[in-house]
């Protein structure tokens, strides 16, 4: 699995990795949520058709990275591509993804929820609860305190989920060491979890949904 800089041309990046590759698959979060898929999309059509194929994951950040190692998976197993994007597929079809934030005028401003409801929330210094659906960010009804975000996360993925095994990727802000590892703990009373991450998060998802916030996708094994 290989890793373009989004601060840097694509089209060099791609030649650098096309010298020893034959063909890319190249997976990018849902173009609604960030431009990185119409970038790699005007790059991949100077390689020429069949170098680079540029795929639309329909998935934010956290599903993003865990439907690439879901892909590097099946192709170090020796499946094929169509294998690949075929799991790529299932991610995103049962997979989940939530977003919490308290940074509720950085959502204000790239229009994730009403004016309305950032001055409200603010004011109540509520957390926003949002999840993902065919590529497009909605807002949860039911808006949360910083104390009941890690137990509200966990109760939705364990509706969705009950006793099925699932594997989590989470994503950080700037939140502390003692959250993180209680988010660890929260997950697991909550879910069977047969393998989970915990990493910080990219500064381009950083600067759409604030400094403190946490990504969680999962999907069932």
């Amino acid at each position: 699995m290989l890793l373009l800089n989004p601060e840097e041309p694509l089209e060099p990046q791609y030649l650098r990795f096309l010298e020893y590759y034959d063909r890319l698959l190249s997976l990018h979060a849902s173009p609604l949520l960030c431009p990185m898929h119409e970038m790699a999309s005007k790059a991949a059509a100077n390689l020429g058709k069949y170098r680079v194929r540029v795929v639309d994951t329909r998935l934010g950040s956290a599903g993003l990275g865990s439907a690439a190692l879901a892909a590097a998976a099946v192709l170090g197993r020796g499946g094929d591509e169509a294998a690949a994007l075929a799991e790529v597929k299932r991610l995103a079809r049962e997979g989940r993804f939530y977003l919490a934030t308290n940074d509720l005028s950085r959502l204000t401003e790239n229009r994730m929820i009403s004016p309305l409801a950032g001055r409200i929330g603010s004011a109540l210094h509520l957390w926003a609860i949002l999840y993902l659906e065919a590529g497009r960010f909605h807002v949860s009804p039911v808006p949360v305190t910083q104390e009941q975000v890690l137990t509200h996360l966990a109760k939705l993925l364990r509706k969705n989920y009950g006793e099925r095994r699932v594997r989590v990727r989470a994503l950080f802000g700037d939140l502390p060491a003692e959250v993180r590892d209680r988010a660890r703990e929260t997950f697991e009373e909550y879910l069977h979890i047969e393998a989970g991450t915990l990493a910080p998060m990219d500064p381009t998802a950083r600067a759409r949904v604030g400094d403190h916030a946490l990504a969680v996708f999962a999907y069932p094994s």
